[in-house]
């Protein structure tokens, strides 16, 4: 009897070992470093220009029963706390679901300027930057389905029940209690033809309720090309924004170069125009250049700013030198 217990038992553990190792997934960790020396303006600078970044990623992955794959992301921020989570579910045929909390993955806010640049944009390290999209949606807890890439193109959705809100915690809820956040929608597409090598063009179109100067409706869109032959790469973006007071427009230029498989460097010039009689229209020019080492990489851009938020007597430079690291 006993005998049998043994071999039934070592069975049980046996069959139990084969069920876990199919069901568990994977787990990595992975991390970066970032040290910048930045260099403002004299009526700017306020403290020590010496600043380090400490970038700490956790990705699990795996796979059900059925084929479709379910991964999950979790980054550190500086002070220790969670900064941003992603639930994504790969579904094959049926496309991409994604939970996003604060991690960007609406494809509006992946496509507020794509421009070519070696590093930063123009408009990087100003007090106010650019109008540009990915305001609909606010990623605090955003539902995203990406239809599978067909040709190319890259087609996504965007839904926020309640956007401004903050992310939660399972079982809570956030918002306001005048209930003045409302919903956020957008829709998205990348395209990168197959019969034109180098060519990507797309945009995103998103709608907020409430969401606007004085609880108003806000509505946004965008539109891009870029091209890339050999070394160099072009492209141009507009962006349209209404926020049932005013309206702004947006133009972004670029052009970058690789001049080796290790240096690279970069023009961007970008300007927002302002439908109120007091804006005058806000310029920003920027130069970078990036240079990379393995897993290192130096980086360097000079950015400023003209008529920023619009007030014709606010001017801003912004300077930085960025060491960073992974591992």
């Amino acid at each position: 009897m006993d005998r049998f217990k043994k071999i039934g038992l070592s069975a049980l553990a046996g069959t139990l070992a084969t069920l876990s190792a199919a069901e568990a997934g994977s787990l990595s960790v992975s991390g970066s470093a970032e040290v910048s020396y930045v260099q403002r303006d004299s009526d700017e600078v306020t403290g020590n220009p010496i600043g380090m970044n400490k970038n700490i990623g956790f990705d699990g992955s795996g796979e059900l029963d059925n084929g479709w794959t379910v991964s999950i992301s979790h980054d550190l921020t500086d002070a220790g706390a969670w900064s941003s989570s992603a639930l994504t579910i790969g579904m094959g045929s049926l496309g991409t679901l994604i939970i996003d909390q604060s991690a960007g993955k609406d494809m509006g806010s992946a496509l507020d300027n794509v421009v070519p640049t070696a590093f930063e944009e123009a408009d990087a390290g100003m007090a106010t930057g650019l109008v540009l999209s990915g305001g609909a949606i606010d990623d605090d807890g955003s539902i995203v389905y990406k239809l599978p890439v067909f040709s190319g193109a890259q087609i996504g959705f965007a839904y926020q029940p309640r956007s401004g809100a903050g992310s939660n915690a399972d079982g809570g809820t956030s918002g306001n209690a005048t209930d003045t956040q409302g919903e956020g929608f957008e829709w998205a597409v990348d395209w990168s033809p197959e019969m034109v090598p180098g060519l990507r063009v797309g945009g995103a179109v998103g709608k907020c309720s409430d969401c606007g100067a004085g609880t108003k409706d806000t509505d946004e869109e965008t539109w891009f090309a870029t091209y890339a032959y050999g070394p160099l790469s072009i492209g141009y973006q507009v962006v349209d924004e209404d926020n049932g007071t005013n309206t702004f427009d947006t133009d972004i230029y670029g052009v970058s170069f690789n001049v080796n498989d290790a240096l690279s460097v970069s023009y961007q010039y970008g300007e927002t125009d302002g439908s109120a009689a007091t804006y005058t229209t806000a310029e920003f020019r920027g130069i970078s250049a990036a240079y990379n080492i393995g897993p290192m990489a130096i980086k360097f851009t000079d950015n400023s700013g003209k008529n920023i938020n619009g007030a014709a007597t606010d001017d801003d430079d912004n300077r930085e030198l960025n060491l960073s690291m992974s591992f």
